[in-house]
């Protein structure tokens, strides 16, 4: 028979589901057409003047040129005080804009554009609290160097998605698209679709340097971002000036270092030695021409810089007042030029012509191109002396004058963005004669005992130091020892093995030049970065350093400073291994004249910073030892109770308390640290350990004997609880809480007695050495306190086993005997610690930390003696009984009724 065909009409719903089979289909174009309609009816609607295009197909003619439109930091204005917070001058404010796909269309000169656009800002700089504390330690390099700003609050950050259209023959960038973001203050910020207007200058040249923009939210009553001025320095399609228009310096410049001799011109390598500010010096002679300028600020930024690879040089520079915390955000300044030139690689400096960029809207980021005539030239001295050490030195002129002034400029001797050849620099010093002089008078020449810093040990010389008087705080460096140039991190020296070098190491007078900075009161000025440029004489027998000075003031210096400083021996262990003297040579009724600073470094020598690295992989490793021990003599106490059952109810539930107790409270208080994220860093200490490792190995074992003393304390409790004939146990613990907890609550007492009287010396010591207070809080002292009861752990089972004046073995000797050594252990290595190894002002302890117990000498002695004698103790009880050390006892008085013979009437 026949299948029969099923018929659609006879079945409704199968002929639905047809219906959709065809639909479908033919629906997707149409909303796909749909959806491209409504999008191109919205970039039509807010781009009406830049038109759109169909694509070419992709691999149609020669590929788009996508790092024209890349903007990698720019500057932007506006933008909505919501979200990225108020708008002065110190906030950083920055945009990208990066290109994600740019392809060819039907019409020649369009180009369809898929690009990110990124906002931020809102967070602002700030100093430490004093503001002294302005340059740290270096542990990797060993070397000071300046503090790198902190952050407050967070950056608002908005990211768009857009789409749109560049027209090569205007320059004109139009897209349109939304994205998402976060406010300043951490909420996410409802965002609208917007529009963003770019011109790009077509050709880009000296005065058209800048890419300026545009951005608006398209519902601007309804929407948190508010109008936004962009602006950032042009990085493609730049015409150079011809190089022969670029003008002579108007002075004579100093001997210039070859720094790209034996190697062609670089411009990444040119760009990192002007990264670091350059200090104007407005100098007698330089007046009319910062009053021409404009100038009046203190430091100069290239900013940014883009060259050719045959030396043709563009830049922009900003001027300041105040020093800026990066130089990867594009700098608005007060005042700003854009220069072009060109490199001379045969006298090895910089030449270039600029204009001035003046503002030509409301907005900040509305920059444009002034009036022309600045000239500019860079060049890295080859000579350097007491008043000019500049590692990259400039001028700034106005070429329309004819009077030949210019206003001289320098950067930081110790520079971290360079690390090429400075084997040809030379140091004339000046004033080694009078520094002579005045050390010969000083009295430094004494003989002192020990072995000082020379030049074999230089890191040594770096010093960091606290005025003692006043406030203030800052660093000291080497520029050169003898003829040896000194880079803040190591020594440049031609020959290190040449005879010269090798008998300037043997003299005991060196010369030497210093750069000082520091912040703190100095006349009537208030905490201020300042800088002293010294040279002078250092006895590498006495350890004494005698240096002349000089500081810079507004359009002068003053040279008439004394500096004299004494290190301590290299084997002397006092934490304080520096002490000196800022002096002002002057007479007190001169207006310059300022009172002595007394300096102090509270430090350690390199080698003596490698004994302490040393000694916390040691302290590491005895505290993973200690851990370990303390485990297994836990481990050793279970194996006991099962052996001798009747050990369990003659245990202290009050000592079982107080250890598993002292194994939580670290737990807890350094529980972050045991699930520590693993992209920290860790640093490898000598001898192959890791330093990182011991201090989780070290938790896990706490974790597992923690346990352990748990089930120990469990087993003591439940074994007293199953017997109601152990009542006279619980009355005899009740006696050893009545009199161990009003001791532990006495010594609580004490200790808070005594932290709040020894903390205001604390706090005044600390004022004298003018370092940021480390948290020292009543719970580190009670922790302290706490420490001290644990070392006592043994005095609840001597006080339990009097009352109940047992002779069970309660305690294995393995157990008690080995707490007893590893709660001892860390004062012996404390007095061995003391007498070998320098205290340091914030010292890192991994065994024996003074804030889990207390240590000094006295306690040093008296706690183990104290520990070892609760030890002695309870093996007699174990032995003797309980109450052995007592004249009588109920137990003995009722022996001796018993052995009374009854007499019979």
């Amino acid at each position: 028979m026949a299948p029969q065909r099923a018929n659609p009409s006879q079945h409704p719903l199968l002929a639905l589901v047809l219906l959709l089979l065809l639909l479908i289909p033919a629906a997707a174009p149409a909303a796909a057409a749909a959806g491209h309609t409504s999008s191109t009816f919205s970039y039509s609607r807010h781009c009406p003047g830049l038109p759109s295009a169909p694509d070419l197909p992709a691999g149609d003619g020669p590929a788009p040129p996508i790092h024209t439109l890349h903007l990698s930091t720019g500057y932007f204005s506006g933008g909505g005080d919501s979200v990225f917070g108020p708008e002065p001058s110190s906030v950083r404010r920055s945009f990208s804009l990066l290109p994600a796909s740019v392809a060819r269309t039907t019409n020649a000169s369009l180009l369809h554009v898929s690009a990110t656009l990124s906002l931020s800002g809102g967070r602002r700089p700030f100093r430490d609290r004093g503001g002294r504390n302005l340059f740290e330690y270096d542990g990797q390099a060993r070397h000071f160097r300046p503090r790198l700003p902190r952050f407050s609050g967070r950056r608002g950050t908005v990211t768009f998605t857009l789409d749109g259209y560049y027209s090569t023959a205007s320059g004109e960038l139009c897209m349109f698209g939304t994205g998402s973001g976060r406010a300043a203050n951490g909420t996410p910020v409802p965002l609208h679709p917007v529009v963003l207007r770019v011109g790009f200058p077509s050709p880009a040249n000296l005065t058209r340097p800048f890419v300026t923009g545009r951005l608006e939210s398209v519902d601007i009553d309804d929407s948190l971002i508010e109008p936004a001025s962009l602006v950032a320095y042009v990085q493609e399609g730049y015409a150079y000036a011809e190089s022969a228009s670029c003008p002579p310096p108007p002075a004579e410049r100093l001997d210039a270092l070859h720094v790209f001799e034996g190697r062609n011109f670089s411009c990444a390598h040119l760009t990192s030695m002007l990264k670091a500010p350059f200090r104007l010096h407005y100098q007698n002679g330089s007046e009319s021409t910062a009053s021409s300028l404009g100038l009046h600020q203190l430091y100069m930024y290239v900013n940014r810089m883009d060259c050719n690879d045959d030396g043709a040089v563009r830049a922009y520079v900003a001027f300041a007042n105040q020093t800026e915390a990066s130089r990867y955000y594009f700098i608005l300044g007060e005042k700003a030029a854009v220069v072009d030139g060109f490199w001379d690689q045969k006298s090895s400096w910089l030449c270039l012509k600029g204009c001035h960029v003046v503002n030509s809207g409301p907005s900040r980021a509305d920059l444009a191109v002034g009036e022309c005539g600045i000239g500019m030239s860079f060049w890295f001295p080859a000579v350097w002396s007491l008043q000019q050490r500049s590692f990259a030195a400039a001028l700034v002129w106005n070429v329309s004058l004819e009077s030949g002034e210019a206003i001289a400029a320098g950067s930081s001797t110790i520079t971290p963005y360079y690390r090429g050849n400075l084997s040809g620099l030379k140091y004339n010093y000046t004033k080694v004669d009078e520094a002579m002089k005045h050390y010969e008078k000083s009295g430094l020449r004494r003989k002192r005992k020990g072995k000082f810093p020379d030049s074999t040990s230089y890191r040594d010389l770096v010093f960091r130091f606290f005025v003692q008087k006043g406030g203030g705080s800052g660093y000291a460096s080497p520029v050169t020892i003898g003829s040896m140039l000194f880079d803040g991190n190591s020594l440049v020296v031609p020959d290190p093995f040449s005879r010269h070098v090798t008998a300037e190491m043997k003299q005991r007078l060196v010369n030497v030049s210093y750069d000082i900075y520091y912040v703190g009161n100095w006349s009537l000025e208030s905490f201020h970065r300042r800088h002293i440029s010294a040279e002078g004489v250092y006895d590498t027998k006495t350890g004494s350093l005698c240096m002349i000075a000089c500081r810079e003031l507004n359009i002068s210096s003053d040279c008439e400073i004394l500096v004299t400083a004494q290190f301590s021996s290299l084997d002397a262990k006092v934490s304080q291994h520096v002490t000196g003297t800022i002096k002002s040579l002057r007479k007190k009724t001169d207006p310059l004249f300022f009172e002595t600073l007394a300096i102090a470094s509270y430090g350690m020598y390199m080698g003596q910073v490698d004994e302490s690295i040393w000694r916390m992989d040691l302290e590491s490793t005895m505290a993973l030892i200690s851990m370990t021990l303390a485990c297994i003599f836990i481990a050793v106490q279970l194996f006991h109770v099962k052996k001798v059952p009747e050990a369990l109810p003659a245990m202290s539930i009050t000592m079982l308390v107080v250890l598993a107790l002292g194994y939580m409270f670290p737990l807890v208080l350094n529980f972050e640290a045991l699930f520590r994220n693993s992209s920290k860093q860790t640093v490898p200490l000598s001898g192959g350990g890791w330093l990182e490792v011991n201090e989780v190995m070290v938790r896990i074992i706490t974790m597992i004997t923690f346990l352990l003393q748990l089930r120990l304390l469990q087993l003591a409790w439940s074994a007293r609880s199953v017997d109601a004939s152990k009542a006279e146990a619980w009355a005899a613990e009740r006696k050893v809480l009545w009199i161990c907890l009003p001791l532990y609550i006495i010594g609580g007492v004490i200790t808070w007695v005594v932290h709040m009287k020894f903390n205001s010396s604390r706090r005044r010591l600390r004022q004298v050495v003018h370092i940021k207070p480390v948290g020292h809080a009543f719970w580190e002292d009670l922790v302290s306190y706490g420490g001290l009861i644990l070392d006592g752990f043994l005095l609840p089972q001597v006080i339990l086993n009097v009352f109940s004046e047992s002779k069970v073995r309660a305690l294995s000797p393995g157990f008690y005997i080995g707490s007893t050594v590893i709660r001892a252990m860390p004062h012996v290595y404390d007095v061995f610690r003391r007498q070998h190894f320098v205290p340091s002002l914030r010292p890192s302890y991994m065994y024996a930390d003074p804030h889990d117990d207390l240590f000094s000498l006295a306690w040093d002695i008296v706690i183990p003696c104290g520990a070892v004698l609760l030890s002695v103790l309870l093996f007699l009880q174990q032995w003797l009984g309980g109450a052995f050390f007592l004249c009588c006892s109920k137990n003995r008085k009722t022996r001796e009724y018993e052995m009374v013979p009854t007499v019979s009437s």
